[in-house]
């Protein structure tokens, strides 16, 4: 009995040695210190804590950990950082390009990596000071912004300015200096993925209409900012209200892009008056 428990002890501790000795042939022809194979241990752990955090299995990751999805979904993938920094863009405005390569460029995210992504974009290149959480700023977002399929590879979104919109993410200012109180305004979005999308005279090809109503060219478009990179650039168009005047008796109102890269006529819609979120009231 003894010898057979001998032997096995002999066997299982062989076997041990033949483990670690593997190990350490491939450590050594791998690895050319130990602090390569700490980083590739650390990188493991991380990409099990995000798998998890995809899957629901945790609630929250890191700042290290938001900064590698933010990385290996966008930076790495897409575009440089030069394109983030000259973007400008408020967190409403990070959410629209986050949602549009998810849902248009066929980025593989999940919605929990989608809202990682957009509240580390908002911290890393913040321009504006919310009082208002992230999650009622994205559902205020949802209330005016429409897109379209990105016809003639050129995508368009458009955001309905209304004071409710820039009190959400913070920019009241923008409220005067828009002159809301004298004109319809819309923050509109031009993107392309591969090559350069040309400025458009976006008061001569737009138009806005209700009901009985359709009013154009616009009034004074202005650009806000192009991407270093070209690949994006916004601007506002404006419509005067003595020429379309509408409340919330008017029941919808559309805004008409014409030409935008030879296609047919861009159409955004909003059911007037626009329903924001219940929770949500200009403090």
């Amino acid at each position: 009995m003894m010898k057979l428990l001998k032997s096995a002890v002999q066997i299982t501790a062989f076997g041990i040695f033949l483990v670690v000795l593997a190990f350490l042939g491939f450590y050594f022809s791998v690895y050319d210190s130990n602090q390569d194979f700490q980083d590739d241990l650390r990188s493991a752990k991380q990409r099990l804590r995000i798998e998890m955090f995809k899957h629901g299995y945790i609630d929250k990751v890191s700042q290290e950990d938001s900064r590698f999805i933010y990385q290996n979904s966008c930076y790495r993938r897409c575009h440089g950082e030069a394109a983030m920094i000259t973007a400008v863009l408020s967190s409403a405005g990070w959410f629209q390009v986050v949602e549009r390569m998810r849902l248009k460029e066929n980025v593989n995210i999940s919605g929990r990596e989608v809202d990682t992504i957009i509240k580390y974009l908002d911290e890393m290149y913040p321009t504006t000071v919310s009082r208002y959480s992230f999650e009622i700023r994205k559902e205020v977002h949802k209330a005016v912004w429409k897109n379209d399929i990105g016809q003639a590879d050129i995508y368009t979104d458009v955001i309905y300015a209304t004071p409710e919109y820039l009190y959400s993410i913070g920019a009241e200012q923008l409220i005067e200096e828009y002159d809301l109180d004298n004109y319809h305004v819309f923050i509109t979005s031009f993107s392309v993925h591969d090559g350069e999308v040309e400025l458009f005279d976006l008061d001569y090809l737009s138009s806005l209409r209700t009901t009985g109503l359709e009013v154009g060219p616009g009034t004074k478009w202005e650009m806000r900012f192009q991407t270093a990179d070209k690949h994006h650039f916004e601007a506002i168009v404006r419509f005067d209200k003595k020429s379309i005047p509408f409340d919330d008796k008017t029941g919808w109102v559309e805004l008409v892009l014409k030409n935008i890269g030879q296609s047919e006529p861009r159409i955004f819609r909003w059911d007037i008056p626009i329903k924001y979120p219940s929770n949500f009231s200009i403090l």
